[in-house]
């Protein structure tokens, strides 16, 4: 790291000395690839870099570029990448010296420093840090899933690149702990990782995948039945419905990963959880991560234990804005779907309707009625309500005060208004025809009903 800012430097030499039993630079096989420049220059196009391994155990760097590109503002100037050997014995330590560190031919004063290397103990799955992979470190990877799923994706630093792990002395780089979390080695960070940490805690596995096998690309998309389904595409505001995974025909599931894309203006998600007794052996639930941003709902999920049974259904569940006045029309899309290491090629399309609700008056049930009735209306916004039931020559045989109901509706007997038969004075009104009227806020509606005896 280094502040260049003002000083105009347009040439930079740098001399590495390492120990080459343990580190090689990154080499091609003919060319030492092994330097990258910084963050340091305004145009990194406009510099030549040149490197080079002249005897092992020695690394020189050219830097050089026009007196008009100067290398501006603080940052890394270079980073260098070395192969550590095979045969390393773990805790091993050696000098990284730069012997020399010339800028503008040493116009600009500056200090060669010497650095130790250590050769570390990688522990796959511990990303917090504290020695071995346990649930902890599961809920981590799957926090950092259900975030890069996101489009564009957000970073989860892992708390070993903060804080130095028990098997370090400095907190480790992203490359490293991208490693350490990718435990099946298919070079991918997904929640299956999670899983097989879960599987090793208890211990249906001794050694993750990544250490037995060289690691290997994530599996292409592949086709599948769909296992995505939607309850219902007709909605009220402040509804409610579900988006399900279907998981009961997939008998080796232990880990996926899927992504909704929804308007927000008109959906919001409520709820994710699976459903059913047996959705893994002994009852227990999956481990379930999510995120929500901007429209997208990105959730992950792992288990210890293949998940299953003829319920095991994953349900996501969305409401309906309450503030929608005309209908409105919309749609879900899974623009993700992984179930354990294969991306599942979908093309689920779920359209919906938003339809307001309306202030208005139903027929009463029964009717004929003796002695008692229901009385079911709908409300297009939150009011005090009123029910007054009339006689044939006008005059109020009954009140009934319902008070302040939200909107929505009321159909059920225990949500509907209730009328006994009786007047107000108790009594019971003779056999024939009544009119029955609703007030909510300013708005009135009525309908006839009969008591038949």
């Amino acid at each position: 790291m280094t502040d260049l800012t003002g000083l105009g430097v347009t040439a930079v030499a740098l001399e590495l000395t390492y120990d080459a039993a343990l580190l090689t630079p990154v080499t091609t096989g003919t060319d030492t690839t092994a330097v990258a420049l910084g963050a340091v220059y305004a145009d990194p196009g406009a510099w030549t870099l040149d490197q080079n391994t002249p005897t092992p155990g020695q690394l020189n760097i050219a830097l050089a570029t026009g007196f008009a590109d100067p290398a501006v503002g603080a940052g890394t100037l270079v980073s260098v990448v070395f192969d550590v050997a095979a045969g390393a014995t773990v805790g091993a330590t050696s000098p990284l010296t730069l012997t020399k560190a010339l800028f503008n031919e040493g116009v600009v004063l500056t200090t060669t420093v010497v650095g130790t290397f250590s050769v570390l103990t990688r522990v796959y799955g511990d990303v917090t840090g504290n020695g071995e992979p346990t649930p902890f470190d599961a809920s981590w990877i799957l926090e950092y899933v259900v975030n890069y799923l996101l489009v564009p994706p957000v970073i989860v630093e892992f708390p070993i690149e903060e804080t130095a792990p028990t098997w370090a002395t400095d907190p480790v780089s992203a490359e490293l702990a991208l490693e350490v979390a990718d435990v099946d080695g298919d070079l991918e960070i997904t929640a299956l990782d999670a899983g097989l940490i879960l599987e090793y805690e208890v211990q249906l596995i001794t050694v993750f995948p990544v250490e037995t096998a060289p690691a290997s690309p994530a599996t292409d998309a592949v086709a599948l039945a769909n296992p995505l389904r939607a309850s219902d595409a007709y909605l009220r505001p402040g509804g409610r419905f579900t988006v399900s995974l279907d998981a009961s025909a997939m008998r080796s599931l232990q880990a996926g990963e899927l992504v909704l894309g929804f308007d927000s203006s008109m959906l919001t998600p409520v709820d994710v959880a699976w459903t059913g007794a047996s959705a893994v052996p002994g009852g227990q639930r999956p481990l379930i991560a999510q995120r929500a941003r901007e429209g997208q709902l990105a959730i992950a999920f792992a288990s210890a234990r293949p998940i299953g049974g003829s319920d095991a259904t994953l349900e996501v569940t969305f409401e309906a804005a309450r503030n929608v006045v005309q209908p409105r029309e919309s749609e879900i899309r899974a623009f993700h779907l992984r179930l354990n290491a294969s991306r599942i090629a979908t093309d689920f399309v779920f359209p919906f309707r938003v339809e307001p609700f309306q202030t208005r008056l139903m027929a009463n049930y029964p009717n004929p009625f003796n002695p008692e009735t229901w009385i079911p209306f709908e409300l297009a916004a939150d009011s005090d309500v009123t029910l007054r039931i009339y006689g044939l020559d006008g005059k109020i045989v009954r009140t009934l005060e319902l008070g302040y109901r939200p909107m929505g509706e009321y159909r059920a007997r225990e949500s509907a208004a209730y009328w006994d038969g009786r007047n107000e004075i108790g009594e019971r009104v003779a056999s024939g025809l009544y009119v029955y009227e609703l007030q909510a806020g300013d708005q009135r509606a009525v309908r006839r009903m009969v008591i038949s005896k």
